[in-house]
């Protein structure tokens, strides 16, 4: 064959100046007005992979034979006597596909048009939208979809149903004993919840930061920015700016469990203890409490009245993987409690995902120390100030919001894969990898399997259709 030079027309390549033989531009879509390449022509022909559809694509143009004269009489596209190169037209020798109407998805007749069949009233192969519509008539709607759950991306404090409801950067969740899931909501200095159709309602803080115990709508917070629930069904709040860990129990009170306000590092007495901007809190079913005490870099632990130090050498960051005081922290974001009583640590500082086992041995779970965005093996994989995490018990993956990269990522044992967005800025809804986020912060399921995501910068609370 001879080669040649290749320009792009429309969505087709010509070449130029040579014969086109070896068959490569078949089955690509038509350019503008029909045309194809020299050799090949515009038939109308049904869609892959999309039912009732029908699309111009170039074919290669049979040799003549007896009786049949090649091709089209107009020199462009084959028209319905020229369908195939002869001229008599094709028959719809196949079954019929699917056809249904939108949105009632009720069944209704596939047409044989020029040989082709077309459903005229056309429906999607996979949904693409948050539009409350069964598009692929399939039985469920919006399903596989990033849509919002409660918000619309305007900052506010304001409780409601769906996008009438408003949050200031929603940062961390938890899913409530009752259904829903619980929010703090850093810069309304609350907390609220979020039932599974959307329904919000403030469950404490006021909406003005400060410190003050008390009844949970008159007690104070200043961005809290992490929640766990006990099994009492309690809650217990990282209270970043407060330098405190609280907690909200079933009462309706809200008290301290540790912190004396002030930012500074101090083991001891849960009223003497100190921490520095507390992020990331778990809680295990004995009671004893996790900080991730992000500003001194460690782990501490809360147990019997008491607050010490489980993993890293507070107030000198780094990245170490060893056990106890010989290992380095740089920012611990995220705690997640894990069944086996390891404890999954997120890195704002070390682009990470570490593990500290119960007696404080550090390792590396994924990520290289460097920001970046790669998948692939978790040692090679990298990450941009990985914050919440949670595991689908569906697969077994740990997914975590990569914050700085507008993702949701999976860690398994061999690979790290990018389970939702495109990595672009935005408030997309869509399948997956189309979706988009703004800093996404904090992730957990809903009793009916759905993910809920905290959309941070989007001051709403995504999820995804199962």
């Amino acid at each position: 064959m001879k080669r040649c030079a290749a320009i792009a027309l429309g969505t087709v390549l010509l070449c130029m100046g040579c014969v086109v033989d070896s068959g490569f531009l078949d089955g690509l879509p038509c350019g503008e007005d029909g045309i194809c390449a020299g050799g090949y022509v515009c038939v109308r022909e049904a869609c892959p992979g999309q039912p009732g559809y029908v699309c111009p694509t170039c074919r290669k143009l049979p040799l003549p034979d007896a009786g049949v004269d090649g091709g089209g009489d107009d020199g462009g596209v084959l028209d319905a006597g020229d369908a195939g190169g002869g001229d008599q037209p094709p028959t719809c020798d196949q079954d019929p596909p699917p056809c249904k109407t939108i949105p009632d998805c009720q069944d209704t007749a596939t047409k044989c048009i020029d040989g082709i069949w077309v459903c005229t009233t056309g429906f999607q192969t996979e949904e693409h939208s948050c539009d409350g519509v069964d598009n692929d008539c399939d039985g469920k709607t919006d399903n596989n979809i990033v849509c919002v759950l409660a918000g619309n991306g305007e900052s506010g404090f304001l409780d409601g149903s769906g996008s009438t409801a408003r949050f200031n950067e929603p940062r961390a969740l938890a899913k409530h004993p009752q259904g829903g899931v619980v929010v703090a909501d850093r810069a309304n200095h609350a907390l609220r919840w979020v039932k599974a159709d959307g329904t919000v309602s403030t469950l404490s803080g006021t909406g003005s930061h400060g410190s003050g115990d008390g009844a949970a709508l008159e007690a104070e917070f200043y961005e809290p920015s992490g929640v766990a629930v006990a099994t009492d069904g309690s809650f217990i709040i990282a209270d970043r700016l407060n330098h405190k860990i609280r907690i909200l129990n079933n009462g309706g009170t809200v008290s301290t469990v540790a912190g004396t306000g002030f930012a500074d590092y101090l083991d001891g007495p849960v009223a003497e203890a100190r921490f520095a901007m507390p992020t990331g809190v778990a809680v295990a079913p004995d009671g004893t409490i996790y900080v991730a005490d992000s500003y001194n870099h460690c782990i501490r632990k809360i147990q019997d009245g008491e607050v010490t130090t489980l993993a890293g050498k507070c107030e000198e960051p780094g990245y170490l993987d060893a056990a106890g005081p010989a290992a380095r922290f740089n920012l611990p974001t995220d705690l997640l409690l894990l069944a086996d009583g390891n404890l999954v640590v997120t890195e704002e500082s070390n682009h990470t995902v570490r593990l500290v086992t119960p007696t404080g041995t550090v390792t590396t779970s994924a990520g290289n120390g460097s920001g970046g965005y790669d998948d692939g093996p978790p040692a090679q994989s990298r990450f941009k100030k990985p914050a919440g995490c949670v595991v689908d018990t569906a697969t077994g993956y740990l997914l975590v919001t990569d914050r700085s990269n507008h993702r949701v990522r999976a860690v398994a044992t061999e690979q790290v894969t990018t389970f939702l967005g495109s990595g672009a800025v935005g408030m997309d809804a869509g399948p997956p990898l189309e979706a988009s986020f703004k800093l996404p912060s904090s992730l957990a399921f809903l009793e009916d399997g759905r993910l809920v995501i905290a959309d941070t910068q989007n001051h709403c609370v995504r999820v995804l259709q199962p």
